[in-house]
């Protein structure tokens, strides 16, 4: 008798404690309202540049032959930049796969060029004797850039020298720029050496979004 009174009262107490417990956390709620922001939405900006009107890898030789028939020559290329982005983007240009060919040498040549033994990539002399000249020009007067031989160990003076002038080739979206890239080749700089050589080489142009 005295122990199912004892089970009755503990039961009491647990339901008491719940409810207080129950109670407690009532009394703390504090009020609230919630709001959304819809649609917010992120953007990524593009960089894209065409050369010549021209979107995507563009291969396009600068061929000169028969150097030699008359004492100077020269000549030259122009490209048209275009950012076709939407980000402002800083433009740089690279020489790359400079390769001076030595072709074969008949009896003037063995006579002044030491390398005739041994012909092949990088043995040729015409790179050395024609200067090379890039220039830039966006909505106004041509501003030189670039000067240096068109020899084997110069490729790296392309992208040096147009570095120094990184801070001036921005172009926005939209905007144009022109490079133009000259060459030229004095008689009093060659002599029987460059018989049959040739000289290749890959200009690059690469565009690189601005950190704002």
């Amino acid at each position: 008798m005295n122990n199912q009174k004892l089970v009755v009262i503990k039961s009491i107490l647990v339901i008491a404690i719940t409810v207080s417990v129950a109670g407690f956390a009532l009394t703390q709620s504090l009020f609230r309202d919630t709001e959304k922001s819809e649609q917010s939405t992120f953007v990524v900006g593009t960089l894209d540049m065409s050369v010549d009107g021209t979107n995507g890898s563009q291969a396009e030789n600068i061929t000169v032959t028969n150097l030699g028939a008359s004492g100077a020559q020269s000549g030259g290329k122009t490209w048209q930049i275009q950012n076709v982005g939407t980000l402002p983007g800083k433009l740089f240009l690279h020489v790359q796969n400079l390769i001076n060919y030595e072709n074969g040498c008949n009896d003037p040549e063995q006579v002044v060029d030491l390398t005739c033994d041994d012909p092949g990539p990088n043995q040729g002399e015409l790179g050395g004797a024609i200067r090379a000249s890039v220039t830039f020009k966006q909505g106004g007067a041509q501003k030189p850039v670039v000067s240096s031989s068109l020899a084997t160990p110069n490729a790296v003076q392309f992208a040096e020298q147009w570095e120094q002038y990184a801070g001036e080739v921005i172009i926005q979206p939209g905007e144009i720029a022109e490079v133009t890239f000259e060459w030229s080749i004095e008689e009093s700089s060659y002599q029987n050496e460059i018989q049959s050589d040739s000289v290749m080489f890959d200009i690059v142009f690469d565009l690189k979004q601005v950190a704002l």
